[in-house]
Order: C-alpha cells, then sequence, then structure tokens
C-alpha cells in the first residue's frame, strides 16, 4: 500500500511537469509549496500562510521583525516616534522595483491611502492597518505615518504590509496587477500559472539573490512534496512533517526545523452561532480540559514542541511564564460539560485548513478522538486555505468552531493574535469580552514597555480563564532541503531567499 500511495504522488509530482534533467531548472531554486496565495501577487490579500512563501521573494516592508521579536531596518534604515500618534520613517535611498518605480516617501504614501479605500480596507492587511490614519511625504525619503489612536508598536506593526509599485498599482488595477506583480524584492515574476510562479533573480535589488531563479509550485498533498524531495524533483519542501525528517535524512538530503510564530488552536468563538454551545464559557474549558495536548506534543510532533495555556509562544512579546497548560482532566471536563447541560455530550463541526504545518491533520484528529471521550462528537470538515479565507472574512461558517492558529509574526508580538480573537476585530468579530477589551485597547497606547509587557500578560490571565480558542501547541515548521541547498535561512516565517546558494 506504501508503495501504491507512493507511486501515485510521484505521478502526480510528474504531472505538474517537473524536469529534473533540465539543465536551466537545476540551476534555479525548486520550491513546493501547500498552495500558492489566492489573491496571486497581491500581498494586500492575505497575510502569513500561505502567501509567505512566495511574496517574501518578491515584495519589503519598511520593517523586518527578528527572530528576538525587535524591529530591523528594511525598505526603511531609522524611524521615530515624533508624539503618540505619530512616527517618522527614513527611507534606505536607491531601492527600485523590478519596473523601475522609486522606493520612496510616496511609495508609503499612496499604499497607505490605497488601504483606506473601500477596496483596501476589504483586504486582510487593510482591515489589520486600521488604525494607521493617515501618511505623507516629508521629503522624497522621508515620510510621516499618523495614527487614529497610539500606537506603540508601529514600526514591529508595519512589517505586514508588503509594498507595491505605487503607478503600476494605480494604473493596472488590483487584478490586473495580481497577475503582473512589481516588487522590490530579489526576484521578479516571469510566470504565474494557477500551479506554479516561476521567478528570475534580479540583478539590479538591494539584495541581490545568489541564485539565477526560483520556482514555486503547488503541491496541497505532502507526500507528494515528500516524494518530490526524495526523487531531486525539488530542493526545498515547505510543511514537511516530523515522521517525514528520518526518510528526509536517510536520503542524504537535510531537514530544518523552526518554530513557527504561532499557537496550532482550534477557534471556539462566543459570537459566530447564537445558539452553539461554545457559548457557554464552561463548555470551553471542559474541552480544553478533555484534550491530552502534552501527548499530541510527545507524540505527534515527536517532542519537538510543546503544548501551551495561552496563545503567544515565548519569543513574542506579552508572553505569560506564569501560566501553565490546562491539565489533561476528563473526569472534570464531563462533570463542566453536565452543569453546561450537556450531560451526554454533543455534536459539533470543525472547518479546519490542514497542511500548512507540521503534523496539523493528525493533530486534528487526535483531538477529535479525545473529545468523543468526554462526549463531544466532532465533524472535522477540511477546507482549502481560499475557501476557509472568504469565511473568515464573512463569518459565514457551517460549522460550530474553525481552525485559526494564534498568529503572532510578522511582528511577534501578544497583541497580534489578540486582535483576531477582539471585539474591536470588525467586521468579522468572533470572539468578544468586553471587559478584557478594555486591557487590550490599553496595551495597544502604552508606550512604556514593562507597563505594556504587564498588561499583555494580565490579558493571557484573563483568556486562560474564558478559553476563546482550544490551545493546542506551539506550531513548527520542518522544511526538508535537498543536499543542494545551503544558505538556508528563517526569519519568523520570512525565508531569506536571496541568501541561499545551490550545487549544481
Amino acid at each position: 500500500m506504501k508503495h501504491a500511495l507512493m507511486s501515485t504522488a510521484l505521478g502526480a509530482v510528474l504531472a505538474l511537469g517537473f524536469a529534473a534533467t533540465d539543465a536551466s531548472a537545476q540551476s534555479n531554486l525548486r520550491v513546493g509549496a501547500v498552495e500558492l496565495p489566492p489573491s496571486r501577487g497581491n500581498p494586500y490579500g492575505g497575510s502569513g500562510t500561505p502567501g509567505i512563501f512566495t511574496w517574501s521573494m518578491l515584495y519589503d516592508a519598511l520593517t523586518l521583525v527578528d527572530t528576538r521579536g525587535l524591529p530591523t531596518p528594511a525598505l526603511a534604515t531609522e524611524w521615530r516616534n515624533v508624539d503618540p500618534s505619530t512616527w517618522t520613517f527614513k527611507m534606505k535611498p536607491g531601492v527600485k522595483f523590478d519596473n523601475g518605480e522609486a522606493s520612496d516617501a510616496n511609495m508609503v504614501v499612496e499604499a497607505i491611502n490605497w488601504l483606506k479605500t473601500d477596496a483596501g480596507k476589504a483586504q486582510v492587511v487593510g482591515r489589520e492597518a486600521a488604525n494607521i490614519a493617515s501618511a505623507r511625504a516629508i521629503d522624497p525619503m522621508t515620510v510621516e505615518i499618523k495614527t487614529a489612536t497610539p500606537d506603540a508598536i508601529l514600526p514591529s506593526r508595519i512589517a505586514n504590509i508588503y509594498f507595491v509599485a505605487p503607478k503600476a498599482w494605480k494604473d493596472m488595477g488590483m487584478e490586473n496587477y495580481a497577475n503582473k506583480p512589481s516588487g522590490t524584492g530579489s526576484f521578479r515574476v516571469a510566470t504565474w500559472s494557477a500551479e506554479k510562479v516561476t521567478l528570475a533573480g534580479r540583478t539590479d535589488s538591494w539584495r541581490n539573490p545568489k541564485i539565477p531563479g526560483a520556482e514555486v509550485t503547488s503541491l496541497p498533498e505532502r507526500a507528494s512534496r515528500t516524494q518530490a524531495l526524495l526523487s531531486g524533483q525539488l530542493d526545498l519542501a515547505v510543511g514537511m512533517d516530523t515522521s517525514d525528517i528520518k526518510a528526509i535524512r536517510g536520503s542524504g538530503n537535510e531537514v530544518a526545523v523552526a518554530g513557527a510564530p504561532q499557537i496550532l488552536a482550534l477557534s471556539m468563538p462566543n459570537k459566530v452561532k447564537p445558539n452553539s454551545p461554545l457559548n457557554d464559557k464552561r463548555v470551553r474549558q471542559a474541552m480544553i480540559l478533555g484534550v491530552n495536548r502534552e501527548g499530541i506534543a510527545e507524540g505527534i510532533f515527536q517532542g519537538q514542541t510543546r503544548a501551551t495555556g495561552q496563545g503567544a509562544t515565548q519569543s513574542a512579546f506579552g508572553y505569560n511564564p506564569n501560566i501553565k497548560p490546562h491539565p489533561y482532566d476528563p473526569e472534570r471536563a464531563k462533570k463542566l460539560l453536565a452543569e453546561a447541560g450537556h450531560p451526554g455530550g454533543f455534536k459539533m463541526v470543525a472547518e479546519v485548513v490542514v497542511g500548512s504545518f507540521a503534523g496539523d491533520s493528525e493533530m486534528y484528529q487526535q483531538m477529535a478522538q479525545d473529545l468523543s471521550k468526554i462526549g463531544v462528537q466532532v465533524e472535522l470538515r477540511p477546507v482549502r486555505f481560499p475557501d476557509w479565507l472568504r469565511k473568515y472574512q464573512t463569518n459565514a461558517w457551517d460549522g460550530d468552531a474553525f481552525g485559526l492558529s494564534w498568529q503572532l509574526g510578522p511582528y511577534m508580538d501578544s497583541i497580534r493574535g489578540l486582535s483576531f480573537y477582539s471585539c474591536a476585530q470588525k467586521p468579522v468579530v468572533f470572539f468578544c469580552d468586553e471587559d478584557t477589551q478594555k486591557l487590550i485597547d490599553g496595551s495597544n497606547q502604552e508606550f512604556d514597555r514593562a507597563k505594556r509587557e504587564k498588561m499583555l500578560q494580565q490579558v493571557w490571565e484573563r483568556y486562560y480563564d474564558l478559553v476563546p480558542s482550544l490551545y493546542l501547541v506551539e506550531a513548527i515548521d520542518v522544511y526538508g532541503l535537498s543536499r543542494r541547498v545551503s544558505g538556508f535561512r528563517d526569519v519568523n516565517r520570512t525565508l531569506m531567499y536571496h541568501e541561499i546558494t545551490l550545487t549544481r
């Protein structure tokens, strides 16, 4: 059976047009991704997976948050806080888009002005940039950004905004630009189809690549990515599993395991369905007590990660070291269900995206098995990311719960995840606690770092009791690397493609 599955996977890979013996293909970096970004070359249509693995080749933000959680220069060289609602950024001189347009203050102004339009606000990044009130050019290489309310972490938060070529964006419109994008990054797009993006390396970028080109192919099945790597048709396979490590290393290839700035979780909203059992805090508490998350970390993830009791990773600002994971206590879980009026349990549907992170499919399956032992029968409905995103943007969920990781990247701050699970996440509020919201709002406006950290830690204490989601484990990324690859580096899920070298 295993041989038959591998043969099927190999057939699927070959059908996608890999040319392992083609000399030009061999000189390019061949990346196998779970899927390509649904919005193609429009970086405002999504955030994080799956776009990050393609967009980081093409685009840059003003800043890049490093593995310590601190903003570092990218298209901006320096910045300062003029007053609680005003920041200025100095631009890196001489940076050009691949179509020749300049990276300057006007680029920032045009992008922010567009994100403030109705079309911009409808985009994922537009909603996240809602607190930016305005931008103006002080001089050609200095831009002033004002926020509607004080924002203590704007230099980190703005790392989520990739910048597009302003004239091309305006002339072509969002849809056409998405098919033929221009960026300041290391590569330019040569072709973009439903299954593959082919990119040519630039020699005029501020971060020139060490390879002539790259291609990113959509391979939703992990078995296909694994087989393509083992057969020499991929150089970099994204979204591998811990169970793949032995085979990859045994074939003479290598594996890179990186902690991802996310907490894998099942969202348990209290603002989606009026009659859902999940609206009762006791039910949510019962569910988190009913899952053996330490067992998932040790078994499915082979000890490469750990269970958690909050939506922040240890490297994120605001992480509360005093919070331990909720214990595995199925008997207490059953009592809470009975107190909530569900002595025999209940049935529910959970819509989840799988394949984006190592072990996520097996993790959700084990979660469902554990919950069945306390009487909660979970029907897992896998959905493709584009469908998930549409449902998320409209709150149009068919089920009671949905998979949603607590995303800390790209700015490595607790507020990133909390902003989603808050009363302010309009128009898609799915979890809200008014008292906790005051702390969340206050943390955004507190410029004293120590005070702000304490406020965020207090939020995690409250959410430990409220259980807005079934925290599972800290996410990890497992990358399969061919023996040809050197210089691979992951900075909070931003891959430094321009540093990679290949041997023939």
